[in-house]
């Protein structure tokens, strides 16, 4: 009884105006595979076949969306996703020659309406696919927030669906985790307690991602085939990604809801900015402007190289 009054209280839950930040982490149908590249890339292909209720299941390799509620304001629902079609993604695997480097890539982005986050809410949540974390927060903490919201769209970096990489904060756009956890880096919440517990590592190997004079060892249709290989040893050519993931966020949460109070926490005074908002804004622009292509070898080593010489900042 206990467990069904909870999800009663979460799928229904009575009209709170206390301030709070929700965390709403989806799960994937079937967990990601992560012991080789291999595995992964075929764990996320039967996944996009993925039903519910006999509709497509919207979040195939998991996902997170936010919503803020400051007082008697009208919460905000917000979530990354790309525009891009499985088809133009299928067109870059067989005639682009993209390979892992897709998770790499950004691309043209926007939010969730409340409207679609609301429509799988419900159902996911009766099925166990969401979890959500729920952050208490004081009003000067909400208010932060709130101009966090506003700036992300009137900047443009809404509409950037940034690769594992992408750092919000710098300009560089955002996947649905880095977005939403952008929201608690914001008020000075991330930790390295956090880090370890949502944050996966992988160790990529340079000869797994086309670059834009050479092209993967293994392509999307040779993973789909069964080829493999192991993540990058120590003394291989390899880069190192730490990224922000939904699966192990999920995990974290433990049941359907988790409820955090950070009330007490001090709100930084620091500007929400890194730096001018015009070298911001321009940032984003390059960001945008360099969307959807391959990168060069020298972008995959050091994702701020050009970030550095085009603005002198260098993350």
């Amino acid at each position: 009884m206990p467990g069904f009054l909870i999800l009663i209280l979460f799928l229904f839950p009575f009209p709170s105006f206390a301030d709070h930040l929700d965390l709403l982490i989806y799960r994937a149908p079937e967990p990601l595979n992560w012991q080789s590249p291999g595995r992964l890339v075929r764990s996320m292909t039967r996944n996009l076949s993925a039903k519910v209720s006999g509709k497509d299941y919207p979040h195939p390799i998991s996902h997170v969306n936010i919503r803020l509620q400051c007082g008697r304001e009208k919460p905000v629902y917000r979530g990354m996703t790309s525009i891009k079609s499985n088809g133009a993604y299928l067109w870059d695997f067989m005639v682009k020659g993209v390979s892992l480097d897709t998770m790499l890539i950004n691309q043209t982005g926007r939010s969730y309406s409340e409207q679609e986050i609301l429509t799988w809410l419900k159902p996911l949540t009766e099925k166990g696919y969401v979890r959500q974390l729920r952050l208490l927060l004081n009003s000067d903490q909400c208010a932060r927030l709130r101009r966090y919201v506003d700036l992300y769209q009137s900047t443009g970096l809404i509409n950037i669906y940034g690769g594992l990489r992408s750092d919000p904060l710098l300009g560089q756009g955002a996947g649905c985790s880095a977005f939403a956890v952008s929201f608690l880096r914001i008020l000075g919440l991330e930790s390295a307690d956090l880090r370890k517990a949502w944050q996966r590592t992988l160790h990529m190997p340079l000869e797994l991602l086309s670059v834009k004079y050479d092209r993967a060892r293994i392509s999307f249709l040779g993973y789909l085939r069964g080829k493999d290989r192991p993540w990058a040893s120590p003394q291989e050519e390899h880069i190192v990604l730490r990224f922000w993931d939904p699966e192990k966020m999920f995990h974290w949460v433990g049941g359907a809801y988790r409820e955090w109070d950070v009330r007490g926490h001090a709100s930084p005074t620091k500007p929400l900015l890194p730096w001018s908002r015009e070298v911001f804004e321009n940032t984003v622009q390059y960001h945008f402007d360099n969307r959807r292509r391959l990168l060069t070898k020298e972008e995959v080593q050091n994702t701020s190289s050009k970030t550095c010489r085009n603005f002198q900042k260098c993350p």
